[in-house]
């Protein structure tokens, strides 16, 4: 389609509500990850080092940069075009990109390791610092979207563009299932998720089972840390497991809240009791220091960013335009979901941050230029004069209408 028979809605609450209250539900999302990441690393002593190294500078400047992705990429992305051929053949290339990315962590000299034992998700160049692994994340989902919700594809179970597609998800979640689980399964349920809003249907899904049977054996059964940190779960207070001290801490800080907090700032198991404060147990940091009103304040914000989503995926014009707002906005939701269940000891610790608060410059940038997509579905319409027969068809709408 030509661009003048294109048209972009502006972000207002006449013409489009659900892509404005998108940008503003996750810029204040930003807003609070800024206050709380400098509110984690507040001491008593004074900075030391240059100020950019710092990490709390970081991921303010990061905030920034995402939130610049986020006003000026949905209107320069025409989401539309991401489906055409040369658009598949962009995502296609990009996605290798990343797949190739992902396996250099693994290479001596290239990867970063953080931790200990040291886990290599990261690449360094200088004082940068880049984790591949969302960006397989992202551009799975993407691509997915765009080659699955083209008019002719079937995911019957007995069709090749079923496994194959099944492929592509196998093979990003095994790129990066050795350092970094946590992603690898949100890949797998990303991708899965996107085949069925796609049209695969439950029972072809379920052949998936299979790989996430093999994954658990290979890489949580055989792992004796993350068996005890299954453990840690169903007796948090277990004297004898060392995987609980994590998680005693975790809600240790929430329970010490109360119901309005210490206030920012005054929080007391941040200061090295509270292991990873600023990423996997932001929500934990954050509801010690503003209570339980707090902390459900912050869930709240996320549900209303989850409506938000789900409204954008509603409202698009385009099989392709529904299929990319519902799998973006449901791989952020997974991730606040499963970081909320980590943090209150639901589920064992995965390494997964609070989508736009936990400190993580990557992530920040990911996930906004993934709401720029969503709002870019929103903002992106076809004319009513444009719409033909076949289009309808496809999106459900009986023909008339």
């Amino acid at each position: 389609m030509n661009g003048s028979r294109t048209s972009v809605l502006p972000l207002t609450w006449k013409h489009n509500p659900a892509g404005l209250g998108l940008l503003i539900a996750t810029a204040s999302l930003l807003a609070v990850g800024v206050i709380m990441v400098h509110s984690v690393f507040s001491s008593l002593a004074p900075p030391r080092g240059d100020l950019l190294d710092r990490p709390e500078i970081k991921h303010t400047l990061y905030a920034v940069a995402a939130l610049a992705v986020l006003c000026v990429g949905w209107r320069l992305v025409d989401y539309r075009r991401l489906g055409g051929r040369w658009g598949l053949v962009a995502l296609g290339l990009l996605l290798a990109a990343a797949l190739a990315l992902a396996a250099a962590v693994y290479v001596p000299g290239v990867g970063h390791g953080v931790g200990n034992p040291p886990r290599m998700r990261w690449i360094r160049i200088g004082s940068f610092q880049f984790q591949p692994s969302e960006l397989v994340l992202l551009t799975m989902v993407t691509f997915l979207s765009a080659w699955l919700s083209r008019e002719g594809t079937d995911l019957r179970l007995r069709k090749g563009a079923f496994w194959l597609a099944l492929g592509v998800v196998g093979l990003c979640a095994g790129a990066v299932v050795k350092e970094d689980f946590g992603t690898a399964m949100l890949i797998g349920i990303a991708g899965v998720v996107t085949m069925f809003l796609a049209g695969a249907t439950p029972l072809a899904l379920l052949s998936f089972a299979v790989l996430a049977v093999v994954g658990f054996e290979l890489f949580v059964s055989g792992d004796p840390r993350r068996v005890a940190r299954l453990d840690a779960v169903s007796n948090p207070w277990d004297p004898n497991n060392p995987a609980c001290y994590q998680v005693q801490q975790s809600l240790l800080a929430v329970m010490t809240g109360g119901w309005f907090g210490k206030g920012v700032g005054r929080g007391m198991l941040k200061r090295g009791f509270l292991p990873e404060s600023s990423t996997d147990f932001v929500f934990s940091a954050f509801c010690e220091e503003w209570g339980l009103a707090g902390g459900l304040l912050l869930i709240a914000m996320l549900v209303a960013w989850m409506w938000l989503a789900r409204r954008a995926a509603a409202g698009a014009d385009r099989p392709f335009g529904r299929v990319l707002a519902a799998a973006l906005g449901f791989t952020i939701a997974l991730q606040a979901v499963l970081h909320l269940a980590v943090d209150l000891v639901a589920v064992p610790p995965k390494g997964v941050g609070m989508p736009f608060v936990s400190l993580g410059g990557t992530r920040l940038i990911v996930m906004a230029a993934a709401v720029a997509l969503i709002i870019s579905v929103t903002a992106h319409k076809d004319p009513p004069e444009a719409e033909s027969p076949k289009l309808l068809r496809c999106s459900g709408a009986p023909p008339g209408t």
